[in-house]
């Protein structure tokens, strides 16, 4: 799929939710500024997905990075959205993100070897 079609669906999908809250639809308090920054996570996945397509090499730095960040921006923009609904963790999320991280520098490093 092409950028602009992704893009154009993360708008229909944040005004939605947005109509929703506004018209108290949804059965929690929705704060629609970390929209701002779950648009950017998708950039920054579909980033990585592209890096992907063109190495084909999932713990490949330019993947990996770029999918932990928008991963990372991914839960803590939905954590913020629907803070009454989902109850995220992100103490726990940190050592995580870190040991995948160095999972990936490892076995990319003895990929290459």
């Amino acid at each position: 799929m092409n950028t602009t079609l992704w893009i154009g669906l993360v708008f229909i999908l944040g005004g939605a939710v947005i109509l929703l809250n506004q018209l108290n639809i949804l059965p929690f308090e929705l704060n629609w500024w970390a929209l701002l920054i779950l648009f950017p996570s998708f950039g920054t996945l579909v980033s990585a997905y592209n890096r992907y397509r063109s190495t084909n090499d999932v713990f490949e730095m330019g993947v990996m990075i770029p999918a932990l960040v928008g991963l990372f921006m991914l839960l803590l923009s939905m954590s913020l959205l629907v803070s009454d609904a989902i109850d995220l963790n992100l103490r726990v999320y940190w050592p995580i993100i870190l040991i995948v991280l160095g999972l990936g520098l490892i076995i990319g490093r003895g990929r290459r070897s």
